[in-house]
């Protein structure tokens, strides 16, 4: 009879261990929620594929109101279309992700911020500061948890790491400051009331030195060669910080095990992610590259690609070994002039060619983006889809 119970028990743990280790189910069909400040008695939700084109309309019920807004609210297939916006009377918002990590968004006077719907929304983030010792440098860290987050608790939680992270929190030098910044906070309670994922955030500030911390070492990049250009071929600029290389480093050997050491949070690649804009974006490529067996997930928006030619990428790219072991890439970006591409989509077409597998990269190219937070905050799910379920349905139909 031990026998039995014994062999009962190691199998419910190893089916708890594999649950806790394996995808999230992918629902098809999601709930959409808006909050109108401006009281419209009717809103129309437009959703559209932004890879096809393909879209559709849908008449949002009213299901709430309140002294300062309407709650409107609506179903459609997450599966097929990534995108979407509302038009209230003959005011329509700008474009927002719909994704099985949104819960909604609420259309203040003069923006759109995401909302989780039932939950009392708050748009500061309180967070654990730690300074951190990296080459010789100090680097400053926020740490985010949500308001239930016990720790006394065994529960485990994934990672989200944020470069440029003064601006991902609304937090900058102890003040709260709210427009131009991702919510991150608000998103990741989202994406835990639609899914059930729990995340604490992890970010990281890059105030000074951005265009050297942030730019790894593979060869001559685009500054180097116009700071030459400026001052003589040998000369090179002197910056107090660590280059982009050093800073990889940092994060993966210095910052992930301290994080992992000090908070209840899975230890595997699968529940941990990283995600940065412009210069950012061109780092969390670099590092997802080069420490696959951390970072499950990455989120490069309008990553800063021009920084080295295709010669350079091509060489560093040759020296990789792309299997299945690699990380899922999500790819951001609006169009040439407006924002990084025509680099990202090179990018994107120089990694399948070499090998990079399908089902671990996606391509997100918003025509109307441009090189904002705003855009970046506003397409955040999305990343954090990537990270929950390996995979972005409306972009990746054959998988």
């Amino acid at each position: 009879m031990r026998r039995i119970i014994s062999i009962f028990l190691a199998s419910a743990m190893m089916i708890t261990l594999l649950s806790a280790c394996s995808k999230v189910e992918y629902e098809s069909i999601h709930t959409l929620y808006f909050k109108d400040s401006t009281k419209s008695d009717k809103a129309t939700a437009t959703f559209f594929n932004s890879q096809s084109g393909e879209s559709t309309e849908a008449e949002m019920e009213k299901i709430d109101e309140d002294k300062n807004s309407y709650t409107f609210m609506c179903e459609e297939d997450c599966s097929v279309y990534n995108m979407a916006y509302v038009t209230c009377g003959e005011t329509q918002t700008s474009e927002f992700a719909f994704n099985p990590c949104v819960s909604g968004w609420y259309k203040t006077e003069d923006d759109i911020m995401p909302f989780t719907y039932g939950e009392e929304t708050d748009y500061t983030a309180v967070c654990d500061d730690v300074t951190l010792i990296g080459y010789g440098y100090e680097k400053r860290i926020h740490i985010w948890k949500p308001d239930n987050y016990d720790e006394s608790s065994n529960e485990k939680y994934a990672t989200v790491y944020l470069l440029d992270g003064e601006g991902a929190l609304f937090y900058d030098n102890g003040e709260q400051q709210l427009k131009g910044n991702l919510v991150a906070s608000e998103q990741i309670n989202a994406m835990t009331s639609c899914t059930g994922t729990k995340a604490i955030i992890v970010a990281i500030e890059n105030v000074y030195a951005r265009d050297y911390e942030l730019v790894p070492e593979i060869g001559e990049s685009a500054d180097e060669k116009m700071f030459a250009k400026y001052h003589g071929e040998d000369e090179k600029p002197e910056y107090d910080s660590m280059n982009g290389t050093e800073f990889a480093d940092f994060v993966a050997r210095t910052l992930v095990p301290y994080i992992q050491e000090h908070y209840h949070v899975y230890t595997d690649a699968l529940h941990t992610a990283i995600s940065g804009p412009s210069l950012g974006g061109l780092e969390v490529f670099y590092i997802g590259l080069e420490y696959p067996e951390i970072f499950g997930t990455v989120g490069a928006m309008s990553p800063s690609f021009w920084e080295y030619d295709a010669a350079t990428w091509k060489e560093y790219l040759n020296d990789k070994s792309f299997s299945n072991n690699t990380t899922f890439l999500y790819l951001y970006t609006g169009p040439a002039k407006l924002d990084t591409d025509p680099d990202v989509t090179d990018m994107y077409n120089r990694l399948k060619t070499m090998g990079y597998p399908e089902e671990k990269l996606v391509l997100h190219f918003n025509e109307k983006g441009t090189h904002l937070s705003t855009f970046w905050r506003n397409i955040f799910s999305e990343f954090l889809t990537a990270m929950v379920f390996q995979n972005i349905k409306p972009l990746q139909h054959e998988n």
